[in-house]
């Protein structure tokens, strides 16, 4: 079952909608734009988990080259700790 809300939220950036439960019945498109249809939705799902994927892991690779930048000024992971307490390895 594809996760209606998640998928929206990924790929319809801007859209307004109301989401009660969580089949594609309870969805209330609010937005002018056309309602995308159940099957739109299943196909965007794919699309939209790469998407949350794809920028995680570049998310991860940012906070590693700052962590080995900070290293080699001579930060200690401590330090960086200490600075930066949510950017925990």
């Amino acid at each position: 079952m594809t996760d209606i809300a998640f998928t929206l939220t990924h790929s319809t950036a801007g859209s307004e909608w109301i989401l009660d439960g969580d089949d594609y019945a309870g969805l209330t498109w609010l937005s002018d734009t056309p309602k995308p249809t159940e099957q739109e939705i299943d196909a965007a799902y794919p699309l939209a988990v790469a998407a949350k994927e794809s920028a995680e892991a570049e998310h991860l690779a940012t906070i590693t080259a700052a962590r080995d930048h900070a290293a080699s000024l001579g930060f200690t992971e401590a330090m960086l700790a200490a600075m930066y307490p949510n950017l925990a390895p």
